[in-house]
């Protein structure tokens, strides 16, 4: 996964480097896509305004199809849901805070395009109106959600301060920085199972400390 992330990472680099010292959540959007299409991504990036949200607040939601994939369509799409005047200036925090989103989105559903590819398609099911749990159960969410949080944990503890953790998994879930979960996957994941030796969380903890002896921190996304 380090060359998907490496190339993820440049765009979001290029895009928060091209949005100083300000930039247009549309212009921002136009901007993203267009970076995303020279690197030769399929992906397509919409937004949702969402009443229910504070007009400050968004978060980002992905889906991969391997049907698409299988058809040469685009196979990733990125919905950024928001309560937002479109034409509001982002600063280069709250712009940073976009692209994290979008980049740990993005490799998350690379990664579910990997496991598609290495079956040829054919046996990846979207759990999209499963239970939550039975949907963090499947064995590609595991798998991909692995990545997803030795990410998180990277990005707010360090790769090896992460690792060393590991050995105390269920606190880890629980750890906080700045009043935010170091890993808000790995939270959810302990919401959804309870507490050890669920079968689901030692899949899962085995997963991530490969992943995180393997990750590059050098092309995670900051």
């Amino acid at each position: 996964m380090n060359s998907i992330m490496e190339t993820v990472c440049w765009v979001c680099m290029q895009v928060k480097l091209k949005s100083r010292p300000g930039i247009s959540f549309q212009n921002l959007l136009t901007l993203l896509r267009r970076q995303f299409r020279h690197q030769g991504f399929g992906i397509r990036i919409k937004s949702q305004r969402d009443k229910f949200l504070d007009s400050e607040e968004f978060y980002v939601n992905a889906y991969y199809d391997a049907e698409d994939d299988c058809n040469g369509e685009i196979p990733i799409e990125v919905v950024v849901h928001h309560n937002f005047d479109k034409d509001v200036v982002w600063d280069q925090k709250h712009a940073t805070e976009f692209l994290i989103q979008i980049f740990d989105a993005v490799v998350h559903e690379y990664k579910h395009q990997r496991q598609s590819v290495k079956r040829k398609y054919q046996t990846y099911v979207a759990h999209i109106r499963s239970p939550y749990n039975q949907y963090l159960a499947d064995p590609d969410e595991v798998d991909a959600y692995a990545v997803s949080i030795a990410i998180e944990l990277c990005r707010n503890l360090g790769k090896y301060r992460a690792l060393r953790y590991m050995g105390k998994f269920s606190s880890l879930s629980r750890l906080k920085f700045n009043g935010r979960y170091v890993s808000p996957c790995l939270a959810s994941y302990f919401g959804a199972f309870g507490n050890l030796p669920n079968p689901v969380l030692k899949r899962l903890a085995k997963k991530i400390y490969v992943r995180l002896q393997k990750v590059d921190t050098d092309v995670l996304f900051l």
